[in-house]
């Protein structure tokens, strides 16, 4: 069941409202985390919290609920929601402003959480992708709710046939609309720095930890677009879809679309992983 928690009130996902002078509605002035919910418990509660915590930090916001209250929060969401796989996701804007303006008042944050049956998408679909300019800005670490540059690519993607897009900066690739990218040469897994061009994700972070901890083959390194073309597989990771196979980058097949020996023992490492940590 859909549920929301909005400024200390639990009511159901549809009826949840904000004023229009919120600067999230006006400026895009928040941020957010996207938390997956396996068995009934938040997966990778502690990561997704620190990142909240750096993401008010990086945007001058005040953090508006202790650990413990977060927790709780989630706790109580995820009851009243009663589902066993689901997507928590949690928004803190700046909160209501006096009247439209670029300066900064103080004032108390708005704080959204909502709980969703979670989706599971199907393997059977592996993701086309075309490649973008980077357009965005400098700070893609800040898990920022202004998602305009993001959806634009998307949808741009969706619009020319394929699924998503791969962002391209100054010849490297830096991630995709909204997931991180891996690839896969000679054995060899291969994903971006993270630095402030990209989103630290979750998912990424645990691919990550999961290949060292396995004696997989990994480097943390610059990937040109045509080291993305001529790779052997193609992944990307995120919340929503945990690790998914690539086929296609630019209409060109990545091994002939079939899905990678490496991306299947990562898929079923991180399996196991969600399975461990409940």
């Amino acid at each position: 069941m859909s549920i929301a928690y909005l400024n200390g009130s639990w009511q159901p996902l549809q009826e949840a409202r904000v004023s229009v002078l919120d600067r999230g509605f006006m400026f895009g002035d928040g941020v957010y985390e996207v938390i997956p919910v396996y068995q009934g418990k938040p997966f990778a509660e502690d990561e997704h919290l620190a990142r909240l915590a750096t993401s008010l930090k990086e945007l001058h916001i005040m953090m508006p609920r202790s650990e413990a209250d977060w927790r709780e929060l989630f706790r109580e969401a995820i009851e009243r929601g009663d589902e066993d796989e689901a997507i928590l996701y949690v928004q803190v804007t700046r909160g209501v402003a006096g009247s439209r303006s670029h300066v900064y008042e103080d004032s108390e944050p708005t704080v959204l959480i909502t709980l969703s049956p979670r989706v599971k998408p199907s393997l059977d679909h592996r993701l086309s992708v075309v490649t973008k300019e980077d357009f965005r800005w400098s700070r893609g670490h800040i898990k920022s709710i202004s998602l305009a540059a993001n959806s634009l690519a998307k949808n741009e993607a969706i619009s020319e046939g394929y699924d998503d897009a791969i962002f391209i900066r100054n010849g490297k690739v830096t991630e995709a609309s909204s997931s991180n990218v891996f690839v896969v040469k000679d054995g060899v897994v291969v994903t971006p720095i993270a630095d402030n061009f990209l989103l630290h994700g979750i998912t990424r972070a645990q691919v990550v930890a999961l290949a060292k901890q396995h004696n997989i083959p990994f480097e943390e390194r610059d990937i040109s677009q045509e080291e993305l073309l001529a790779a052997d597989e193609v992944w990307v990771t995120a919340t929503s879809i945990e690790v998914w196979p690539v086929q296609k980058v630019n209409d060109q097949w990545i091994s002939n679309g079939e899905v990678g020996l490496i991306y299947k023992k990562i898929y079923n490492l991180f399996q196991e992983l969600k399975c461990q940590s409940n």
